[in-house]
């Protein structure tokens, strides 16, 4: 998690729409899709992926592309895409229309009644985890929020959108 932090604070329609440049699925970004490998995705995005094993062996590895689009962050696990996240100043949204800064209330009049309301782990009251399943624990995506009800953090992808720190 500190990885992914410090990596973003630095550097409806269908949940399953069409790959567009600009919109982060369930399935991935652009070109991108959950599941490939990072040679792949290095070869798709044109350049090489940065970063460091959140777990040894590379288990677990979280990346960012020196090349942009800033504050994007790919995880993968065994060698396989499982997660992206954006940050802060992120220009991408979810098919819904929420990005980065959207309020938690806009969060849930897109997703509605099977968004999933969690306490935020590190955020102080009201911040929480908002999630919203296709596949039920298997392919979603996830809203950070921090005190003041604004997303700060978009998760999608696999179970892995749920990992706190790390892989777990």
């Amino acid at each position: 998690m500190k990885l992914l932090m410090a990596a973003l604070l630095a550097a409806g329609a269908s949940a399953h729409a069409a790959p567009n440049a600009q919109v982060l699925t369930v399935d991935g970004i652009g070109p991108v899709r959950i599941g490939m490998t990072m040679a792949t995705v290095e070869k798709v995005i044109g350049g090489k992926l940065e970063g460091q094993a959140i777990e040894s062996d590379d288990i677990c590895v979280e990346k960012v592309s020196k090349a942009g689009p800033r504050n994007l962050v790919y995880m993968f696990e065994d060698g396989k895409l499982t997660r992206i996240s954006l940050g802060e100043d992120s220009k991408f949204e979810t098919p819904r229309g929420i990005g980065i800064g959207a309020t938690a209330a806009e969060v849930r009049r897109a997703y509605g009644p099977k968004l999933i309301a969690e306490p935020h782990t590190y955020e102080e009251p009201p911040g929480e985890f908002l999630t919203f399943w296709i596949v039920p624990g298997k392919r979603g995506i996830s809203f950070e929020t921090d005190k003041t009800r604004k997303v700060r953090v978009i998760h999608a992808g696999t179970n892995a959108i749920q990992y706190i720190e790390g892989c777990a």
